[in-house]
C-alpha cells in the first residue's frame, strides 16, 4: 500500500475567487457534488458556480455521491432536481457519474444522464496523457451502493479491485466510513466490509456523501477520506470538532469539489456556494515502482487563473437545512 500525505496550497479558508488547481494539459479533471437533489435555490446557486469554475477549468465529469433526487422519482423530478440546476454543464457535454443514496428510488440506475448502465454498483476508466511520463495508466473508479452492501457487490468490489492495474482506484459511494458528522458519523459496519479490501487492493482516495457538509479527514490506513455531501443539503454546525478525525471541514454553507489527477499527484479544491476556496491540496502517490511517497510542500501558484463570480443569495440563514422536512 502507498503511503498517501496531503499538503495544503493555502489556509482552510480564503476570500479570493480563483482556481488554485494546476489546469495541466493531459490531466484527469472532474468535480465532486453529493446530497444534491434538492431543487432549492442554494442547490442552483451551486450549479451555476460550479459552472463558472468550468469556464476557467474544462472538468470533463462529475461524481455524484448520492441523494441525487429528494422527494421523488417522477421526469418533473429529474428536470428541476438535476437537469436545470446543472444545465450549463450538460449543454457542455460535461458527464455526471451517479451512486444511490438513501434517499434515491433504485430506479435511478436507468437514468442515462447518469451513467450507471442499470447497475448499482459499477467501475470505470478514466487515462490521460499524464500518465505517460510516470509509467502509468491512468485512474479507475468504483461506484458502490451502500444502501446494500450485500455478497454479490463485495464478491464484485474484490475481483474488479484485483484485476485492476490503475495507480489510483477511487471509491466512490454515499455513507462514509469515516466522519465527524453529529446527524450520522462514522458508518461502522460498513467499514468492517469494506476497509480491508480498500487496504489490501490499494484504493488511494474515498468519496462519499450523506453527512451535509465538507469534510476531509485525516488519513486512515494510508487511504484520503472526503465528505462531500453540500452540494443541495446544509446542516451547519454539524462537524464535531472533538471527533479527532477531521483535517480541514466547512459545515456554514454548501460546496463542491474541484479535482485534477496528473500522474503521481492528486490535487483538490473544495469551493462554497459563494466561490470562495475552504480547502485546497495535493495528495502525493509514491513513484509507481516504489513502495513509499515523499510528500514536498507545494505553494499556491503565483499566477492563479481568476475565476468569474456567479451571482449567488446571501449566505443561508443561521440553521438553515435545505430539503424535505425530516430527511436525513
Amino acid at each position: 500500500m502507498w503511503l498517501l500525505a496531503a499538503v495544503l496550497l493555502s489556509p482552510a479558508l480564503s476570500d479570493a475567487q480563483e482556481l488554485r488547481l494546476p489546469n495541466q494539459d493531459g490531466s484527469v479533471k472532474f468535480a465532486v457534488i453529493g446530497d444534491t437533489g434538492t431543487k432549492s435555490t442554494y442547490q442552483y446557486e451551486v450549479g451555476k458556480q460550479m459552472a463558472a469554475f468550468h469556464s476557467a477549468f474544462k472538468f470533463d465529469f462529475v461524481v455524484m455521491c448520492g441523494d441525487n433526487l429528494y422527494g421523488g422519482s417522477s421526469p418533473r423530478d429529474y428536470q428541476t432536481r438535476f437537469e436545470q440546476p446543472y444545465a450549463d454543464l450538460l449543454a457542455a457535454k460535461v458527464k455526471f457519474y451517479a451512486t444511490l443514496g438513501n434517499h434515491d428510488n433504485p430506479t435511478e440506475i436507468n437514468y442515462k444522464d447518469w451513467n450507471m448502465g442499470g447497475q448499482r454498483f459499477y467501475t470505470w476508466q478514466e487515462t490521460a496523457g499524464g500518465f505517460a511520463k510516470v509509467g502509468g495508466t491512468g485512474v479507475r473508479f468504483f461506484a458502490l451502493d451502500s444502501n446494500y452492501m450485500d455478497k454479490p457487490q463485495i464478491d464484485w468490489l474484490e475481483s474488479e479491485l484485483k484485476k485492476s492495474s490503475s495507480e489510483w482506484k477511487i471509491a466512490v459511494f454515499h455513507h462514509p466510513l469515516y466522519s465527524s458528522g453529529k446527524t450520522h458519523g462514522s458508518a461502522l459496519d460498513l467499514r468492517a466490509m469494506l476497509e480491508p479490501l480498500f487496504i489490501s487492493y490499494g484504493v488511494s482516495v474515498v468519496f462519499s456523501g450523506h453527512d451535509h457538509f465538507y469534510e476531509r479527514l485525516k488519513p486512515q490506513q494510508g487511504i484520503a477520506y472526503f465528505v462531500c455531501g453540500a452540494g443541495g443539503s446544509l446542516r451547519e454546525h454539524n462537524i464535531d470538532r472533538s471527533s479527532g478525525l477531521t483535517e480541514v471541514g466547512f459545515d456554514t454553507d454548501y460546496s463542491f469539489m474541484l479535482v485534477e489527477i496528473d500522474g503521481l499527484d492528486f490535487n483538490f479544491q473544495a469551493i462554497s456556494r459563494t466561490g470562495k476556496t475552504v480547502d485546497s491540496g495535493v495528495i502525493h502517490h509514491s513513484p509507481f515502482t516504489e513502495s513509499t511517497a515523499q510528500a514536498t510542500p507545494l505553494p499556491p501558484p503565483a499566477d492563479s487563473t481568476k475565476v468569474p463570480t456567479a451571482p449567488v443569495s446571501p449566505t443561508p440563514p443561521e440553521g438553515t437545512v435545505s430539503g424535505p422536512s425530516g430527511s436525513r
